[in-house]
């Protein structure tokens, strides 16, 4: 296996399934990193934030070769999917899409949580986002993970390999095999956020970003509509969200 997978590097063309094992493995590093920083320094006299500091630097140096590996890879495949083998749109069209779902994104995820509140009684917030913008207000490395890194990888890893694995296995029809894909993409997605509560929001956010990646044939406008939402998400949750409050406040006082 290490013989073949050597050869593929001297080719510069690699087999999918050894993109797919690779996206795996280097996911699994990215996301497991920290705990080598925090058994190096496990005695060293260093405050909370500076092991946090130390910590997030680790996986983000890790995320921005994980995505440079991956990317190279995912760009020298040698046996693509039947989705990526066919004409991609133009870069006009590509720049549209790409602006669009943002907009999508963040409408569909804001339809999903009227829906996940009003009608399953489910907590407006999101315990994983919060527990994200707790550390990024103490470490705006994390900021970069969440905002640039993060999103390439779970679109490689969600959208390429998951969805695209089964849109690809499931030939006909293309309705079902899209339904079918989205679903168990965007559960997986929800499990690795360790979210159940708001699997609504993924499933919706998974079709969204399915759809955009079925409609262009590219992975980068999932991509970059993925950054974009986070990015809307990043500047609410830690940058307004004390203006917003105070604008609240003002606003039930004047009532």
């Amino acid at each position: 296996l290490t013989c073949l997978f050597l050869e593929e590097i001297i080719e510069m063309q690699f087999k999918r399934l050894t993109v797919n094992v690779t996206t795996l493995l280097l996911f699994v590093i990215v996301q497991t990193i920290a705990i080598v920083p925090n058994t190096i320094y496990a005695n060293a006299n260093l405050s909370n934030t500076t092991r946090l500091e130390i910590s997030l630097t680790w996986m983000a140096i890790t995320a921005i070769i994980t995505v440079l590996i991956l990317w190279y890879m995912n760009s020298n495949i040698k046996n693509p999917t039947r989705l990526e083998q066919q004409t991609k749109e133009p870069w006009l069209y590509v720049i549209f899409w790409c602006i669009a779902g943002i907009f999508l994104a963040m409408f569909g995820q804001g339809i999903a949580a009227y829906i996940n509140i009003y009608v399953f009684n489910q907590p407006i917030e999101s315990g994983n986002t919060q527990n994200l913008m707790k550390i990024a207000q103490e470490s705006h490395i994390l900021i970069l993970y969440i905002v640039l890194a993060g999103p390439i990888l779970e679109e490689l890893i969600f959208r390429k390999l998951i969805f695209g694995e089964i849109f690809n296995m499931i030939k006909k029809p293309t309705w079902l095999s899209f339904i079918i894909a989205v679903l168990v993409s965007s559960f997986v997605f929800s499990l690795a956020h360790s979210d159940p509560e708001h699997t609504l929001i993924y499933v919706v956010m998974g079709t969204v970003f399915s759809g955009l990646y079925v409609l262009t044939k590219r992975i980068i406008v999932p991509i970059i509509a993925h950054m974009g939402m986070n990015g809307v998400v990043v500047i609410g949750q830690i940058f307004l969200k004390d203006d917003l409050q105070d604008q609240l406040e003002k606003q039930s006082q004047m009532a």
